[in-house]
C-alpha cells in the first residue's frame, strides 16, 4: 500500500486547527478540573457525613463510568434543561467533571502520604484546618502527586479525542472528515497519531521538569530545615 504523501501537506491547516481546538478543550478541562479536584479531595475529610458522602458518590459516579456515556449525558440531557451550549464548551465540561474525579483522587492520596503528625503540629500552633492544610499540608503533597497528575493530564489529551462522537472539531474530528474526502483513512489517522504524540511527548518532558524542580526545591527545604 503507497502513502500518499500530499495529504500530509494539503489537508495540514484542517489538521492543525483541530490539533489547537484540542489544546484549548484540554487546557480549558484543567483549569476547570484540577481547582475542582482539590475541594472534592478537601470535602472527602469533611467532618459532615452527608458532604462526604455526596463527594465520594460524585467520584465514583465518574471513575466508574465511561466517559463516552458522561459525555452523551451532558450533551443530550442538559438541553432538556434549558441549557443549550456549543458542542466544544459541553466537551470541555465534561471533560473536566470526569478528571477532576482522578485529580481528586490523586490529591487525596497525597495529603494521606503526608505524616498526620504534620497537621497535628500545625494546629497546636494556633493554625485553624484551612490555614494548616494550605501552608503545611498541601505544599508538602506537590512533589508527591507530580507524577500522578502529569499521567492523568496525559489521559485527558487522549480521552479528547471522544469528543468527536458529538461533532467537536478537535483533532480526531479533523481526520475523519479528511478521510471523508479523501477516502484515505491511512494517513488521516497517521497523521493525528504522530499529533497526539508529538503533544503527549511535549507535555511529559515539561511535566518532569518540572517534577524534578519541585523535588530539588522539597529537598533543599528539608536540608535548611
Amino acid at each position: 500500500m503507497s502513502i500518499d504523501l500530499s495529504i500530509f501537506t494539503s489537508y495540514a491547516p484542517q489538521f492543525f486547527l483541530g490539533f489547537w481546538m484540542t489544546i484549548k478543550i484540554v487546557i480549558g478541562a484543567i483549569i476547570l478540573g484540577m481547582p475542582f479536584g482539590l475541594v472534592l479531595a478537601l470535602c472527602q475529610r469533611s467532618r459532615f457525613r452527608l458532604l462526604r458522602i455526596l463527594t465520594i458518590s460524585y467520584i465514583e459516579i465518574f471513575r466508574n463510568t465511561p466517559f463516552i456515556i458522561q459525555l452523551f449525558i451532558f450533551f443530550y440531557v442538559l438541553p432538556f434543561y434549558g441549557l443549550h451550549l456549543p458542542a466544544a464548551y459541553v466537551g470541555t465540561v465534561a471533560l473536566a467533571a470526569f478528571g477532576s474525579a482522578y485529580f481528586a483522587e490523586v490529591i487525596r492520596g497525597g495529603i494521606n502520604a503526608v505524616t498526620k503528625g504534620q497537621l497535628e503540629s500545625a494546629r497546636a500552633t494556633g493554625m485553624s484546618d484551612w490555614a494548616a492544610m494550605r501552608y503545611v499540608v498541601l505544599p508538602q503533597t506537590l512533589p508527591i502527586i507530580l507524577p500522578a497528575m502529569t499521567n492523568q493530564t496525559l489521559s485527558l489529551v487522549k480521552e479528547s479525542a471522544i469528543l468527536s462522537t458529538i461533532t467537536v472539531g478537535e483533532l480526531t474530528m479533523a481526520a475523519i472528515t479528511v478521510q471523508g474526502e479523501t477516502f484515505r483513512p491511512f494517513e488521516a489517522f497517521i497523521m493525528i497519531a504522530i499529533m497526539y504524540w508529538a503533544l503527549n511527548e511535549t507535555i511529559a518532558i515539561i511535566m518532569r521538569r518540572v517534577e524534578r524542580k519541585v523535588s530539588n526545591r522539597s529537598n533543599s527545604g528539608r536540608a535548611n530545615g
